[in-house]
């Protein structure tokens, strides 16, 4: 079992006052060094993912969507302790997997429990729907775990194929992509089909410029995809359309552009009003905004275009709404076409966890009718902690747990206040994933 990030024992006798100081340094250093060590400036030359992607190298960091210091927490959040983690060494199996139970009781008690590798495998494979998998990008040993899990997947699909309905025209597994943006779609239908390389496949996604993650962390994937037959789909937003959105908000993206991305407007509305989402924001997007602006990084879009003025938060809010909201409604196209279907999406945990993000999303849309599994691999303190800050909050018990779920409040309690916490106003909890999958290398 590896081990996790632990406070210092200096750390335990930080100041609030410094504690809140760092949160605004930290960041402010990473870049200072990034400067530094690799002539690499902030301007119009480095997007904003081509930034956090050079921060994340030079400050060691294991990123999803961005970067996080330690943690922080706003909300009625609930954990378990790394030492709950029971291992195992008696068996085959590369990966170690827990289920997450929630527990929105007034005893706030979630909990993990270990499930045998092959029953998890099995039972995902009867499914249909969306299987999330949330990974850090510049992480091995989490694409190392998403070959597994799909060359496993793919191989208990077939065991099944002699009693399965699926037909010809329904595909029995594809991998969504949030490494690749929708217009390149025809690009991953060539390569997987054998017309082009992976060389070239790189070349004409434009990965370098669009993604900028290493792509050789990928390469056993798009190898896998390509030799077991499995379709490739683009799930990002093209990044012209996503700066639009940075630069002026919603109103600034044409019709047919949101139409492309948004197919459920209603319900997209409604996702927004209840109380667990305003409890997910603050834990988790509110954050990141602020750090990405003390970083310095609301000034330019996603594509590098310098802003007039630094990109607010609702543009913010609306950009980080689209892209989950767009990655959500083309699996739930994937898989409506392909009922029998089961679509893995490879997508940064931040997407993935607490449920709120793209899950809760292709939830909404698929309703009744599909499965929808969330996964966070190898997940550490830092990812369950609100990013871009320390842990010294009280719901926080103990620096040295995961972060299993977020306790939101009944509808009418004024979540600003302390009457949030009372047991009588609880209103359910946002779990932090359905499983945790953790490699045992």
């Amino acid at each position: 079992m590896r081990h996790f990030l632990k406070r210092s024992r200096t750390g335990t006798m930080m100041t609030h006052a410094l504690v809140k100081k760092s949160i605004v340094l930290l960041p402010l250093l990473i870049i200072a060094r990034v400067q530094e060590n690799h002539g690499l400036s902030l301007d119009a030359e480095m997007n904003r993912r081509s930034a956090f992607a050079a921060v994340a190298a030079a400050g060691g960091a294991t990123t999803g969507w961005f970067l996080r210091t330690t943690g922080d927490d706003n909300s009625a959040a609930q954990a378990t302790t790394i030492s709950d983690y029971k291992s195992i060494n008696e068996d085959d199996s590369s990966l170690l997997a827990y289920q997450v139970f929630p527990d929105a009781t007034p005893t706030r008690n979630p909990k993990i429990e270990l499930v045998a590798e092959d029953q998890l495998i099995k039972s995902l494979s009867k499914k249909s729907g969306a299987l999330w998998l949330g990974e850090h990008h510049n992480a091995a040993r989490d694409h190392l775990a998403q070959v597994d899990i799909i060359r496993k997947l793919h191989a208990s699909k077939r065991k099944g194929e002699s009693s399965s309905i699926t037909t010809q025209d329904d595909k029995a597994l594809a991998i969504g992509l949030e490494q690749v943006q929708v217009q390149f779609q025809p690009i991953l239908d060539a390569y997987v089909d054998g017309s082009i390389s992976i060389d070239e496949m790189r070349k004409n996604v434009e990965w370098n410029k669009r993604w900028t993650w290493p792509f050789e962390g990928y390469r056993g994937i798009f190898e896998t995809a390509r030799e077991l037959k499995i379709p490739l789909i683009a799930l990002n937003v093209d990044s012209e359309d996503m700066s639009k959105v940075e630069a002026g908000g919603f109103p600034n993206l044409p019709r047919e552009k949101r139409q492309k991305y948004i197919i459920d407007p209603e319900g997209f509305a409604a996702f927004a009003k209840p109380g667990k989402f305003k409890c997910y924001v603050n834990y988790v997007i509110y954050p990141s905004f602020v750090m990405h602006e003390r970083m310095g990084l609301l000034q330019y879009t996603m594509t590098g275009e310098k802003l007039d003025e630094a990109m607010d938060f609702k543009k913010f809010f609306s950009g980080r709404i689209l892209w989950d909201e767009a990655m959500a409604s083309r699996a739930y196209r994937w898989t409506k076409e392909n009922p029998n279907g089961l679509l893995i999406g490879l997508v940064g945990a931040d997407h993935v966890k607490y449920r709120a993000g793209i899950p809760g999303r292709y939830d909404r849309m698929a309703g009744d009718t599909r499965d929808c599994v969330s996964i966070m691999l190898n997940p550490s303190l830092v990812d369950t902690r609100s990013p871009g800050s320390i842990s010294m909050e009280q719901n926080t018990s103990d620096p040295n747990k995961l972060t299993l779920q977020l306790i939101y409040a009944k509808a009418g309690v004024d979540a600003t206040t302390d009457a949030r916490f009372l047991d009588e106003n609880i209103g359910g909890s946002l779990p932090l994933a359905d499983y945790i999958v953790t490699s045992k290398s």
